[in-house]
């Protein structure tokens, strides 16, 4: 196996899922998350990307996921409805009330953490244009969605400036 393969079949083995599940979150459908990772996996590790290790690798994927998404055009396609418990919101229902751009920003800051600079230096953007799809998707979710909480203020000002993951014993 060549390194490159390695290094693919390194990240399905151990990020697969929550890539799959991050594109499902993005996408809110099961054949265009599974065309988003696809995508991902060859944007991420195609030909001149090489990580120096497999937490290297999953990064370079996942930066590559959301980048991938931001650019797509075209119509989305129809939300298929999930399973949730009663009274829960539908977050990808919401996150359908978006743009893409704004949507990768919300999901990166609410569901990773990161700051409007972070976000930026993740999908490759300046960061006025991410505060201002910070803005623009927040604004947009608190008026339509004041069950879901969303401050304006703390999107955009908000956040850690960089994603870490602690492994202990093997384990994250």
């Amino acid at each position: 196996m060549n390194e490159r393969a390695r290094w693919l079949h390194a990240v399905v083995r151990e990020r697969g899922e929550a890539l799959y599940a991050r594109a499902l979150l993005l996408t809110g459908d099961d054949a265009a998350a599974g065309d988003l990772v696809g995508l991902a996996l060859t944007n991420g590790l195609g030909r001149g990307h090489r990580p120096e290790s497999d937490e290297d690798a999953q990064a370079m994927v996942r930066e590559a996921l959301h980048r991938a998404f931001r650019r797509m055009r075209g119509e989305e396609p129809a939300l298929v409805a999930g399973e949730r418990a009663a009274g829960e919101p539908d977050i990808r229902e919401a996150l359908r009330l978006l743009t893409r751009r704004e949507r990768v920003a919300i999901v990166l800051r609410y569901v990773d953490g990161l700051s409007a600079s972070a976000i930026a230096r993740q999908v490759g953007a300046p960061v006025r244009a991410v505060r201002a799809d910070l803005a623009s998707g927040a604004g947009r979710l608190a008026a339509a969605r004041p069950d879901l909480r969303i401050d304006v203020d703390d999107a955009v000002e908000g956040g850690i400036e960089e994603a870490f993951s602690i492994t202990m014993d093997g384990a994250r």
